[in-house]
């Protein structure tokens, strides 16, 4: 991602559940096509951000901090996603945290 878009827009890492979160541009869930890797929720969902300052767990914590109005892109972020395939794929831990039928 640091490559494809000049610098990564923001990250958060959820030790404790094993996830990364990607801070994609509003209504990318819209325009979001299944992907084996990743999950993209929109409203009425919504997660909890870490304090600007946080860089560490415990915790949520800044894997990459905001700066400015960089969001992550859907395009390179599939195509990173596809490429890296990071284990293990979050559909049926984050299906039963929710409450969705997949």
């Amino acid at each position: 991602m640091l490559r494809q878009q000049g610098g990564c827009g923001p990250v958060i890492e959820d030790p404790e559940a094993g996830w990364l979160y990607w801070l994609v541009p509003p209504g990318s869930c819209t325009r979001w096509e299944p992907h084996e890797y990743a999950v993209c929720l929109g409203g009425p969902h919504t997660i909890t951000l870490p304090a600007l300052n946080r860089s560490a767990p415990p915790g949520p914590y800044w894997l990459r901090p905001s700066a400015s109005d960089r969001l992550v892109p859907l395009d390179p972020l599939r195509q990173a996603l596809a490429l890296c395939r990071p284990e293990s794929t979050p559909h049926a831990a984050l299906a039963e945290l929710l409450g969705l039928t997949l």
